[in-house]
């Protein structure tokens, strides 16, 4: 079939659309209500005989060459391959995968983008792969690529009404069907509908579907992601009689203590419309006729069960004509801002949040209804109440879920433009896109596409709406919040205004503060009046790329101490990464991008296959409903910081370590505090401490576990006596033998003052804050042998300082006492680590241990209580996609290694240390960059007297100060060493 294509849309900056018909609401209309009642959320797109989902295996020809694509267009001579929609091009062997942050693909000149040609030379001057510097970067054979979709269509009924629904095209689409141009569409994320009614016939019809790489709308389209193409959402043909609905509304407003509902349904003809709204004893019903395709009615007094995230109580609501039902199950709620305090439904809120990206590691954009359902009982699962659809509209199935599962929506415009701020100088700045006036009618068309399309959740799940993702302002972005603000009542968030003159819209907010910003503006004290005279909100804090995020808590200390703070979300919830054939990760810079963001996209508290992190179990610890304090004595302190929940919903059981076990259901008001007594277990061998478990009585879950040590007494070293004679200092260097050949010895780097830097040990000039600890060289100065063993001395020097660290080991009993103390010679600053590494046979894997029970630094491990582990080596350290730092375990007292024969036990003396165990050396960890180079070639245990915080450097604030060492200070180590047969473990 002959078409002529069109080849200017994409660019001709004044058109964004072309026959594209207005935005409505989504719903999946049934012919009756039998069938609307009878499927499920994650079914109902896919089982009603009204909506053909055109999903599956489409024609497709990839145009590397833009040039090549011909004006006039003989799908007849066209050598097709195959791809299925919905999916990325680019995970199908077409380019390949390109993450970037915050530039762009192409140059930066607005609204131009490139065509036909290849892309010109690029500017900028901030980047992971460039640091900060001044750059212009030829990218190689990079064009505007095209993919040209095809797919046949049987229609029976040619006179039916038919509209083509594309619920996400990347980066736009021009439609034709049966040799006929159709329309035009950009707005990746959004919903774009056309009506191919009359341009049918019987029998097989033809769709054709062009997609370019870039086009105008791409300049709002700069997030931080992989950069994907092609029909990545559903694809739906809604087939319509005239007695089916258009568009379709539902909006409550609370008076006094009683709701109104108001219903408006828009039909293609004149019509009778029955509402119904029914469940929990309520029941409404009213059949009006439509009148010009509209028929109203307004439910009043009505007394029902508001809706929240930790009760999401819906009701049925139907919409039915003579041809159609659709089924809405929905709530009711109400948001109010008074003064500088959030409230829903007259309680004050906190918001224990992430950011949620749409993303999968074999399907970039594209998720399967399972897997965006697998996502949202995540965050459940992991005590996340709140989801910011960071940047852009989620699949409505998402807000569908979180009605019913109960998570707050922060729905967000497909904006942002970071690239303004790194691709020009001078000055840089957001703005330069969002306050030109030209880029109006863009901005609105996006705002109200993601309005119109998410209305219906309103009443339930959308809690603010947010303008878009660190563009600026001020002009475009006023304009869209004076159109939100003319239909809804829901306040508005824009973090992004921080950087214009507006500063605020309804709530303030900000990314990654320091806690003394946020504590400033619990207090008031903020130089900008909007972020003190609001409820303030970070839209996104302790980023969770690699090992982290550390000092989480911190925040919550405010958050939970000032009313008008209202929580935040987390960065992000999911590592972004390619997954392999060969099941290895790929990340920014591995597919030959000629520029990149390197790993920063993995930045996720849960990995690309869900896994959790031990970030994840940090957020899920943070964020419990239910905290419990000792006080004194008997004294003990609960907390319940749920906003609608009495603390009895949860059943808290006591464990003593002494055996003894208590249940209570404490009766705390939400946001409260309440002190109650409790009986103390007994003290064993110097110990009392308690796990106390919170069960969530309705569902089941356990939420959290939290440790309570209210003491803890290690012994002091025992008398010295001479060593053994398995033990000896060779050329300085300790050496234990262990029999048959085997040998415990000092690692080639014996003191350990650096760690391999983790993502988190960056600042924000992208420097390896690590690199000069790592440049690490240690000497012999002396070694003699005293009256009971060894004394060593070394000096270990780097780029900060230069240390003498004295060893001694001598005999106690059966065991070898080694006793480590560091003293700065010269420099200064701080110390990220002191620990001694030791080195075993691989064939050491059985590690048993006293500690804590998961990853742990000093900064990030009351997520973790302290108690008895049994592993292997490999599961000592994080499965990173990134290798680093990682696997660290606070306050261990005993750590044992067998090899199945013989243990070797290391027990702390006078006070807990730190572990850590790894399969490999640290310097050799310095150089890994995929997991895959992570190769086995020991047991490296290394027995640490402190390890610094973690953090967020890698976009936040540094390590707190409380949470580092003063390298000038004197430090101390001392630990036991026992090696008795693998049987006689105690």
């Amino acid at each position: 079939m002959q078409y002529t294509l069109n080849t200017s849309n994409y660019h001709t900056f004044p058109v964004f659309e072309v026959n594209k018909l207005p935005p409505r609401s989504y719903f999946i209309p049934y012919p009756a209500r039998p069938e609307a009642d009878a499927v499920s959320l994650t079914e109902k797109r896919y089982r009603s005989p009204k909506v053909r989902c055109l999903n599956g295996l489409w024609d497709f020809k990839f145009y590397p060459r833009p040039a090549e694509l011909p004006r006039q267009l003989d799908t007849d001579q066209v050598k097709f391959a195959t791809i299925d929609v919905p999916s990325c091009w680019q995970f199908r062997g077409y380019d390949r995968p390109f993450y970037t942050n915050i530039r762009y693909q192409f140059p930066f000149r607005p609204p131009q983008i490139p065509t036909i040609g290849k892309v010109d030379r690029v500017f900028s001057w901030m980047g992971v792969d460039q640091k900060i510097s001044l750059r212009y970067k030829d990218p190689g054979e990079e064009y505007n690529f095209v993919g040209v979709y095809r797919r046949f269509l049987t229609v029976d009924d040619p006179e039916k009404r038919f509209t083509l629904s594309f619920l996400g095209v990347a980066s736009c689409l021009d439609l034709y069907v049966n040799g006929l141009f159709v329309g035009y569409s950009e707005g990746a994320h959004n919903t774009a509908e056309f009506d191919l009614s009359g341009k049918l016939h019987t029998g097989r019809n033809e769709l054709l579907v062009v997609v370019h790489r870039w086009c105008n709308g791409t300049y709002l389209e700069d997030q931080d992601m992989f950069r994907n193409n092609g029909i990545f959402r559903d694809v739906l043909l809604r087939i319509d009689e005239p007695a089916d609905f258009w568009d379709l509304d539902a909006d409550a407003r609370k008076t006094g203590d009683t709701y109104a509902l108001t219903l408006t349904a828009e039909t293609y003809a004149d019509t009778d419309v029955t509402f119904t709204l029914e469940g929990h004893g309520l029941h409404r019903q009213a059949t009006v006729p439509a009148r010009q395709g509209t028929a109203t009615v307004t439910f009043e007094d009505l007394t029902v069960t508001e809706w929240n995230a930790e009760d999401p109580t819906l009701y049925d609501l139907y919409f039915e004509t003579s041809a159609a039902c659709v089924k809405i199950r929905t709530g009711f709620k109400e948001v109010q801002i008074r003064g500088d305090k959030f409230f829903l439904n007259g309680r004050l809120l906190k918001l224990h949040g992430v950011n949620h990206h749409d993303t999968s590691p074999t399907n970039g954009y594209t998720m399967t209804p399972a897997e965006i359902q697998r996502d949202m009982k995540l965050c459940k699962a992991f005590n996340i109440d709140t989801v910011r659809t960071s940047h852009y509209p989620p699949d409505p199935l998402l807000l569908e879920l979180a009605d019913e599962y109960g998570l707050y929506i922060v729905d967000e415009n497909d904006l942002e433009t970071h690239g303004t701020w790194s691709m020009q100088l001078p000055p840089p700045t957001y703005n330069t896109i969002s306050h030109d006036p030209r880029w109006e009618g863009h901005y609105l068309d996006r705002i109200a596409r993601l309005y119109e399309r998410d209305k219906l959740h309103r009443n339930t799940c959308i809690l603010m709406w947010s303008l878009g993702n660190e563009a600026g302002g001020y002009h475009n972005t006023d304009k869209m919040y004076a159109w939100l603000k003319a239909r809804t009542c829901l306040p508005v968030h824009y973090e992004s205004a921080v950087h214009c003159k507006r500063i605020a819209y309804d709530v303030g907010s900000e990314m990654y503060p320091p806690v003394a910003s946020v504590q400033a503006v619990g207090k008031h004290r903020r130089k900008q009046k909007p972020l003190n005279d609001r409820p303030y909100f970070l839209c996104e804090c302790a980023h969770a790329m690699g090992v982290g995020p550390g000092n989480v808590e911190a925040y919550w200390e405010q958050i939970y101490r000032y009313d008008n703070l209202m929580g935040g979300c987390v960065w992000e919830m999911v590592d972004h990464a390619i997954l392999n054939p060969d099941g290895s990760y790929t990340y920014g810079g591995d597919h030959g991008e000629w520029s990149h963001d390197g790993n920063f996209c993995v930045d996720g508290l849960f990995y690309p296959d869900r896994t959790p992190s031990a970030g994840a179990q940090i957020i899920r610890f943070v964020y419990r409903p239910v905290r419990v304090r000792h006080l004194e004595g008997e004294s003990f302190e609960l907390f319940n910081t749920t906003a609608f929940s009495s603390g009895s919903r949860y059943a808290l059981t006591v464990r003593w370590n002494d055996g003894s076990l208590y249940t209570i259901r404490p009766d705390v008001p939400p946001l409260s505090r309440r002190v109650i007594r409790l009986s103390l277990g007994q003290t064993v061998k110097g110990e009392l401490s308690a796990v106390v478990t919170a069960v969530d009585t309705r569902t089941g879950r356990t939420v959290s576990e939290e440790q309570l040590v209210l003491a803890r007494q290690l012994p002091t070293a025992p008398a010295a006596e001479p060593l053994p004679k398995t033990c000896t200092v060779e050329e300085g260097r300790f050496v234990l033998d262990l029999g048959e050949g085997r040998r415990l010895t000092a690692a080639e780097e014996f003191t350990l003052l650096y760690r391999a830097p983790t993502d988190n040990d960056t600042d924000a000039l992208f420097r390896n804050t690590m690199a000069s600890y790592a440049d690490q060289r240690e000497t012999l100065v002396s070694c003699e042998a005293t009256a009971n063993g060894y004394r060593v001395v070394t000096r270990v020097t780097n780029r900060k300082a230069r240390f003498l660290v004295t060893d001694t080991y001598e005999g106690a009993s059966d065991r070898i006492l080694v006793t480590s103390s560091i003293h700065c010679e010269r420099g200064g600053g701080t110390l990220p680590r002191f620990g001694k590494c030791f080195c075993l046979d691989e064939s050491f894997d059985q590690v048993d241990y006293t500690g804590r029970t998961g990853e742990s630094y000093c900064d990030m491990k009351e997520q973790f209580p302290i108690g008895r582990v049994q592993c292997r080596v490999s599961d000592m350290t994080e499965p990173n996609i990134r290798p680093q730092e990682s696997g660290n375990r606070c306050d261990c007292v005993t750590a044992a290694f067998s090899d199945g024969r013989v243990t070797v036990t290391f027990t702390a003396m006078e006070k807990p240390f730190e572990l850590g165990v790894k399969p490999y050396t640290d310097r050799a960890l310095l150089g890994m960059s995929h997991r895959g180079d992570e190769v086995r070639t020991g047991t490296f245990v290394t027995v640490q007297a402190f390890q610094q915080g973690i953090g967020t450097g890698a976009c936040g604030p540094a390590i707190a100060p409380e949470f580092l060492y003063d390298a000038r200070r004197d430090y101390r180590l001392r630990f036991l060493i026992r090696v008795a047969p693998t049987c006689q473990l105690e």
